[in-house]
């Protein structure tokens, strides 16, 4: 397979509606007052409801495929699901549908959603998921320690997939600069940026032409390196209190000086690249951060030969950014409907073995992690340095706000404020002082709300 369509991590850079935009659409007219409560009825002999999907390939040509399978099974009751992969259009897409007061999906099944989901959360479109799916019978004891994210003990998002972040490595590369993983990994900032030198390749005129470690000049990823490395540095974008900020100080400066390091100093990535995923798929980078989401894909990709390693450390500490893939039900005028979609999700938790058998996804429960079929799946082999990040609790989660996404994937919010430094348009100092600002006014506006994880 070709290089496949990006997850929706590239979406978050190009969201034609930012956060805050699409807040003041949603409290832009009466229809943004609280849902009305669902009205109790059957459903119609013959009713079509929408699923809402939003992964990249192959994982949503995977879950397209399962919904098709369930309406097989189901075909007698009259009901039928219709899927539609809404991609970089989710933002906007919700933002209608809340200012309308309608036009929500019956049940969404998509991506690390902490972006949006507390706006909607706490405006009652996002339903608890509890009272829906316990008296379908539901198996919540099945879910792994630490896979359900719970919002003031009620569950809203069901959680498919948890993920975190590691070190991706073209074996091609690795074997062309006399690098072998199994004798040494890129394991520090050090050795990272050793190796990152010794793979990376330019032209006759000093010009780059395969990224030693590959990152955009501008966007999400150099954002998405920034965070790590800060939050590698025992730092946050958000302080504990969820009040106050944590990232305009030494760490911060240190984190911002190493992205910078990697273009001007290093000279190992190159800045005038814009798809990463591209990049990465295609053999034009030798080692690359994301999230495991990229090991199905990358299994997929004909002729790409890869390894990967835990993140590396920066004065000792090591962080990867932990995340979940979600699904969850909207409000809806009938109650039949909501119970429907209640018994999707239910069965597509109940068939999870098979929506992982062939990519990287992990597993949240513990039957499907325990099941032959999934220790026996090709992907596990890539999958021990997330596992290594959460059983040694040096994962972190994204930050959820109602009002704005801060989330270290690269919102808008800090995009455009550390555009600026790594553009050289400002100083350092003067980007996280622009940026303490902008975070520091949203955290003004209401607090950050804690999801625990159980």
């Amino acid at each position: 397979m070709g290089a496949t369509k990006p997850t929706r991590r590239q979406a978050l850079a190009l969201l034609s509606i930012g956060a805050a935009g699409s807040l003041a659409a949603l409290q832009s007219g009466p229809a943004w007052a609280a849902p009305q409560a669902a009205a109790p009825g059957r459903l119609a002999a013959a009713t079509t409801l929408q699923a809402w999907i939003n992964r990249g390939a192959p994982q949503s040509d995977i879950i397209a495929q399962l919904i098709d399978r369930y309406n097989g099974e189901v075909q007698s009751s009259g009901v039928q699901w219709q899927s539609q992969n809404v991609g970089d259009d989710i933002d906007a897409k919700l933002a209608a549908a809340a200012a309308a007061g309608s036009g929500f999906p019956d049940a969404y099944i998509g991506d690390d959603s902490l972006a949006w989901a507390t706006r909607y959360i706490q405006s009652g479109w996002v339903l608890p998921l509890n009272p829906i799916l316990e008296p379908l019978g539901f198996d919540w004891s099945d879910f792994a320690p630490g896979t359900r994210w719970q919002l003031n003990g009620r569950d809203y998002m069901l959680n498919y997939g948890p993920s975190g972040f590691l070190q991706y490595l073209n074996l091609d590369h690795l074997d062309e600069a006399g690098l072998d993983l199994s004798q040494s990994q890129p394991d520090s900032m050090e050795t990272l940026v050793d190796w990152a030198q010794k793979l990376t390749k330019r032209d006759d005129g000093g010009t780059i032409t395969r990224s030693g470690f590959l990152m955009t000049g501008t966007g999400l990823q150099p954002t998405v390196v920034w965070g790590t490395v800060l939050q590698s540095l025992g730092a946050s974008l958000v302080g504990a209190d969820g009040k106050s900020t944590n990232f305009n100080n030494d760490a911060g400066r240190q984190a911002a000086q190493f992205v910078l390091d990697l273009f001007n100093t290093y000279k190992v990535s190159d800045p005038n690249v814009s798809n990463r995923y591209q990049e990465w798929l295609t053999g034009n980078a030798s080692i690359f951060w994301s999230g495991d989401w990229v090991i199905g894909s990358s299994l997929l990709q004909q002729g790409l030969r890869f390894d990967v390693w835990k993140m590396p450390t920066f004065n000792g500490g090591r962080a990867s950014q932990a995340s979940l893939e979600s699904m969850m039900i909207f409000k809806q005028s009938d109650q039949g409907r909501i119970t429907e979609a209640g018994k999707l999700l239910k069965w597509f938790v109940a068939h999870l073995g098979d929506f992982d058998a062939t990519i990287g996804d992990i597993a949240p429960t513990m039957s499907v992690l325990n099941s032959a079929q999934y220790q026996g799946r090709v992907a596990n082999k890539y999958l021990w340095p997330v596992q290594d990040a959460y059983s040694n609790h040096y994962t972190f989660a994204q930050v959820s706000h109602p009002e704005q996404d801060l989330n270290y994937y690269g919102s808008p919010l800090l995009q455009r404020n550390l555009d600026t430094i790594w553009l050289g348009q400002a100083t350092i100092q003067q980007g996280l002082d622009a940026l303490d600002r902008d975070v520091q006014a949203v955290l003004a506006k209401a607090p950050l709300p804690s999801f625990t994880l159980v």
